[in-house]
């Protein structure tokens, strides 16, 4: 029988089938979140991701992500691949210190979870150990544990959180309280291993870490359930209907909440932006005569410039006359002319042309003159 009552030749129940795309979508949101946060695949499966963490003291640190099969209903395990020592991991450098990845559900956010861890490591970067001495005391049956320990490695009492995932199995994980059961981790598998991630992750450069601009343009969708139990009070001809009808389901959905709350929020925003764009429009009026008068003012403004550049040019040609260097090459030229002069004046007494009183009435102050003259000539020559 087919979930609607009807006899079908398909062995599988449309329940599982629905679940299984759940998961997939569930998935593939999640890896798409943790490639936004810098993670790559190193495995064909897309179940492990490296995370290249680059520290403040020139240092790298790469953190290994190791989805399960029933991821994301079981939570991932995130350790370095270096031995080093944090408050955030334990003996086994695994990552327990954050509250989101110990008490891990399926609608968290692995992207954010892995750019805390690596906030948190770029603070307070981790100590190597093995350096200088240091070391990390641990018992016995955990120092012979590798890194990346198999499904025989984990100890008795490591908790739930932290032990390895295992391999495919055939059995089924108990169903909880809030999600349907799901088919075997080898057809979860298979589903992820087909999911294809955008071309802007898939291209990008092994551990480049997003910049703060690109992580503040990511916009969060909101969280989808993965159950909805308002179909469970409907009857079977109403699910048929709603399968079947295109327009019961528009009608369907467009009264559930979610919808609701976010038509509601979508007519909040519209109806912001309108009266935002209409307070700026009514300061039109108040604009208009006030560009006016800046560009009125524009143009005083441009008439004075010409009038200030007209005048300078004007105080530029009368300061030439007066520079200092022109000013003693006009004394010394006259200092010439005084000591020509006096020349003359001795001349003509030497010829006879003028008596004695004569001569000594224009000699001395010619004479007076040129020394004058020759003076401060030498004066301002002197630096």
């Amino acid at each position: 029988m087919s979930w609607f009552g009807k006899p079908t030749s398909k062995p599988a129940p449309a329940a599982n089938t629905s679940a299984v795309s759940e998961l997939q979508r569930l998935r593939g949101r999640q890896i798409s979140s943790l490639v936004r946060a810098g993670g790559q695949a190193i495995n064909h499966q897309q179940s492990i991701f490296d995370v290249v963490v680059r520290l403040v003291d020139s240092r790298t640190l790469t953190l290994r992500i190791t989805l399960p099969d029933e991821f994301p209903m079981q939570g991932p395990m995130i350790q370095t691949t270096s031995r080093v020592q944090h408050s955030w991991l334990d003996s086994q450098c695994r990552v327990v210190g954050h509250m989101d990845l110990v008490n891990w559900s399926a609608h968290a956010d692995i992207g954010r979870i892995v750019v805390d861890i690596v906030n948190e490591f770029q603070r307070s970067p981790p100590a190597a150990i093995g350096r200088g001495g240091a070391s990390l005391s641990v018992n016995p049956a955990s120092s012979t544990t590798p890194i990346y320990p198999g499904p025989s490695t984990a100890s008795p009492l490591t908790p739930s959180y932290l032990q390895p995932f295992p391999q495919q199995q055939q059995s089924q994980p108990p169903p909880s309280a809030s999600y349907t059961p799901y088919p075997p981790s080898s057809s979860a598998a298979q589903m992820t291993a087909s999911y294809q991630y955008p071309a802007p992750y898939a291209s990008s450069s092994r551990g480049k870490m997003p910049s703060q601009q690109d992580a503040a343009r990511q916009t969060q969708s909101p969280a989808i359930p993965a159950v909805f139990p308002e179909l469970e009070a409907l009857s079977v001809n109403q699910l048929e209907k709603l399968v079947t009808d295109r327009a019961t389901l528009k009608a369907y959905i467009k009264n559930m909440d979610n919808v609701v709350n976010f038509m509601k929020l979508y007519d909040d925003l519209v109806k912001g932006n309108k009266d935002l764009a209409e307070s700026n429009l009514a300061y039109e009026a108040q604009l208009e005569p006030l560009q006016d008068a800046v560009q009125e003012l524009k143009q005083q403004l441009h008439v004075a410039q010409e009038a200030l550049q007209a005048k300078q040019n004007q105080q530029h040609q009368v300061l030439v006359h007066f520079q200092p260097d022109l000013l003693v090459a006009r004394v010394s030229k006259a200092a010439d002319e005084a000591d020509e002069a006096s020349e003359d004046i001795a001349a003509r007494f030497t010829n006879g042309d003028i008596d004695v009183n004569q001569f000594v009435a224009e000699f001395l102050p010619m004479r007076k003159l040129y020394h004058l003259r020759t003076t401060k000539v030498d004066r301002f020559s002197k630096p």
